[in-house]
């Protein structure tokens, strides 16, 4: 597929000129570009990284095409092959890592995406499609006048939410589609993989990068039509775990769990973590309580493990339940019942045919796990589109019950802040109009936020609308003048 575009780099970089101009101070302008920064305004120097991003994704692309183009060229003498490996490189990923001096993981995406929208030629000369055009299409995509990309629409309050559309797809967020969708447990015919790329594309929509993970791995589970079992099977069988004694004194522990299991470790480490803290546990809902204010140092441990990392709170967890384990009763906590949410649709519930997903891991599991995992005891199954709980409960209550907050986990994915990586257990239900101004304990007037995002909310005046079950996130004008609203919550796989 060729670009609509003469040149897109050159376009980017026409843009990201006019932006750069535009957003220096008319008085004071500077003299050299450690000045020209130190004079813009807030609100200036978001549109210039910004803009600096299409210039990066731009080259990105351009970048992707070269090596693509360079990955087809033979060898000029013909006795190496490609002009590659006559070049010294073992692959094109190699040679973009080594010419570019970045890591061999960006040098791989950007190979893989090349490799991806280069048109090949047959023997004769011709050139073929390229094997993934709606990849292509996405990488490139530019808003027109009836785009939804353009600036927000207004309905003379402001924004109106949903008015967005995606920006083009990342040379990242490609490779993670191309490689997932290669990496089926069949061999599947270049139609079968270009209608999975659409899907992909489509749902890839205004999604940080790792919900494009989680929306990639979805699609491929669909096309393997072997199903997840063997998948289920060959991951339980992978599994390892690791001891190693670093020279610095510390101990390295690695473990490769299969979904499965890994649900039990997460979930047994977060839950342990919040059980150690003051601040009401997600799940724990007896004693949750709700403020329409932002937490502040009261929700602290006596250690302040509070403002603790969370890599070093799991390591911290992880040493606990050992400790119990060995039977040592000078633990600090007590070990918290574990709850394990996994989303499985009303039919494959009813029939065992498909795939379901469990909170805070990306990868699928099939029905064979689904019902090993139903075995265990503090399971829940979150069944889409069959009955449930009675969700809605007015103005008479308070606080979020269990039945709404395990609502509202399904809904935002845990913190609904876009890009926000906190899963359900390390956040809070909050009103979006406060219960104390008269704002029901419904769904539409709930959210899940970690308490860092919370404080954003209140203390740099962010509005939130919720439609349709989406929350979007609307900014203050002294981060864009267009308070563009941004989508936030799980994106989910269309059937």
């Amino acid at each position: 597929m060729t670009s609509t575009a003469p040149n897109p780099l050159a376009a980017a970089a026409a843009g990201f000129d006019a932006v750069w101009h535009g957003a220096l101070d008319a008085i004071r302008a500077g003299s050299n570009v450690a000045e020209q920064l130190e004079n813009m305004n807030g609100e200036a120097l978001f549109r210039v990284l910004d803009e600096l991003g299409a210039v990066q994704h731009a080259v990105e692309v351009l970048a992707a095409r070269v090596t693509g183009a360079i990955a087809l060229r033979p060898s000029p003498t013909g006795r190496d092959g490609s002009l590659v490996r006559a070049a010294g490189y073992a692959n094109p990923g190699v040679m973009v890592s080594e010419r570019w001096r970045v890591t061999r993981a960006h040098g791989s995406a950007i190979a893989e995406v090349g490799a991806a929208i280069t048109q090949p030629r047959v023997l004769l000369g011709e050139l073929e499609e390229c094997p993934f055009p709606a990849i292509a299409a996405a990488l490139e995509a530019t808003p027109g006048t009836d785009d939804p990309c353009a600036p927000a629409e207004t309905d003379g309050d402001g924004p109106i939410a949903g008015s967005t559309a995606p920006a083009p797809l990342s040379v990242d967020g490609a490779a993670v589609i191309v490689r997932e969708l290669r990496n089926t447990g069949r061999i599947c015919a270049t139609a079968e993989l270009q209608a999975a790329s659409a899907i992909a594309v489509e749902h890839a929509a205004h999604a940080p990068l790792q919900d494009v993970v989680r929306i990639a791995k979805l699609v491929r589970t669909r096309l393997d039509q072997d199903g997840r079992e063997p998948r289920d099977e060959l991951l339980r069988r992978a599994e390892r775990a690791t001891l190693t004694e670093l020279p610095s004194g510390m101990t390295l522990l690695r473990a490769e769990l299969a979904p499965e299991s890994a649900a039990f470790v997460r979930a047994g480490l977060d839950a342990l973590i919040n059980a150690g803290l003051r601040r009401p546990s997600f799940v724990d809902a007896d004693t949750d309580t709700d403020t329409d204010q932002p937490e502040g140092s009261g929700a602290v441990m006596p250690d302040g493990l509070s403002v603790i990392p969370t890599d070093r709170r799991r390591a911290i967890a992880l040493t606990e339940i050992f400790r119990h384990t060995a039977g040592c009763s000078g633990a600090a906590t007590e070990l918290a019942p574990v709850s394990v949410v996994i989303r499985v649709d009303h039919d494959t519930l009813e029939t065992g045919a498909g795939t379901a997903t469990i909170d805070g891991i990306e990868e699928p599991i099939g029905a064979g796990a689904l019902r090993r995992l139903a075995a265990d005891a503090r399971i829940i199954p979150m069944v889409l589109d069959g009955p449930s709980h009675v969700l809605d409960l007015g103005t008479g209550t308070r606080l979020f019950s269990r039945a709404q907050k395990l609502a509202l986990a399904e809904r935002d994915g845990g913190c609904a802040w876009t890009g926000c990586t906190h899963p359900p257990s390390f956040t809070e239900a909050h009103h979006l109009t406060w219960w104390s101004a008269g704002g029901p304990t419904d769904l539409d007037n709930g959210i899940l936020l970690c308490p860092f995002h919370h404080h954003r909310i209140h203390d740099d005046h962010w509005t939130i609308d919720v439609r349709d079950g989406i929350p979007w996130f609307i900014p203050p004008g002294t981060i864009d003048r267009h308070r563009t609203p941004i989508r936030g919550g799980r994106i989910r796989l269309a059937a």
